[in-house]
């Protein structure tokens, strides 16, 4: 718990700044306390470059987003099925940055789709009011990601 706690706390304050002013020992912790700001920029025009691991754990989170829609769309969604959902992308999340070996300002960038991912989990667990609110925000982070980061055979998730 501490873990996670500091790990936010952290993350957060590094969220805070821009990627070039980040500290130099490339920290990987990925957690966030709220969404991102504007801070989320092309590597000069340029969609930056992801690796496999990103990529997988991206993937599979889209798929679990694309798999929520229809149901939370017929309001067939319920609680429980949220906390697995949040549960689930925060599980990729974790495994994302348990790989992650990419570049350090490739890694700022991605702090700011990650914050706007964990912020959606909260939303998805209650936290705030309408859990429906937490997979737009999840739909609205992966775009985010589409629209700055190169990534082959990405499937937009359609909301």
């Amino acid at each position: 718990m501490f873990r996670t706690v500091a790990a936010a706390a952290l993350f957060a304050a590094l969220a805070a700044v821009p990627a070039m002013a980040a500290p130099s020992d490339h920290s990987h912790s990925h957690e966030a306390a709220a969404p991102a700001a504007n801070g989320l920029t092309l590597d000069h025009g340029r969609k930056w470059q992801t690796d496999a691991p990103l990529r997988q754990g991206m993937a599979a989170i889209a798929d679990d987003v694309r798999a929520a829609l229809g149901p939370v769309h017929d309001k067939r969604y319920k609680a429980v099925d949220f906390d697995a959902l949040a549960t689930s992308v925060t599980r990729h999340i974790d495994g994302i940055a348990e790989q992650c070996k990419l570049p350090e300002a490739v890694d700022a960038q991605l702090h700011f789709v990650l914050a706007d991912l964990f912020a959606a989990t909260d939303a998805m667990k209650g936290k705030g009011g309408d859990r429906t609110k937490g997979v737009v925000a999840a739909v609205k982070a992966l775009d985010r990601y589409q629209a700055h980061f190169d990534h082959p055979g990405w499937k937009p998730v359609r909301h």
